[in-house]
């Protein structure tokens, strides 16, 4: 087992937009194989398995499912290529995630894309 470190931000919580982001970071002990696991008795039960893979494959299904009635409705899923407005929400989010504030990044972004 080693051990694995992760971190991100929480932007709502609660139900809430919070003003600023909060950071976090934290680490856990992460398997290196499958002996460690069985070592440590945490290895699904037969009936965990089998609804990891249901649940696995519904999402599948359902995904499929969605994207087949968008089409058939003629919804067109937004690119960066086809909907400059996408383009634009989607650069201010990067730039505020690297430290801009929501206006310096949108007025950057409109600027670089508008």
């Amino acid at each position: 087992m080693k051990t694995e470190t992760f971190k991100g931000t929480v932007a709502q919580a609660y139900g809430q937009t919070l003003p600023t982001a909060i950071a976090f970071e934290g680490t856990y002990g992460a398997f290196e194989n499958i002996s460690e696991v069985r070592e440590k008795n945490e290895y699904p039960t037969d009936d965990e398995i089998v609804s990891f893979v249901n649940a696995r494959n519904k999402a599948n299904a359902r995904q499929k499912a969605m994207t087949a009635a968008l089409d058939a409705a003629g919804v067109v899923k937004p690119t960066l290529e086809n909907d400059k407005d996408f383009a634009i929400r989607n650069m201010v989010k990067i730039l505020v995630a690297q430290g801009k504030s929501q206006s310096e990044a949108e007025q950057l972004a409109q600027t670089l894309l508008g």
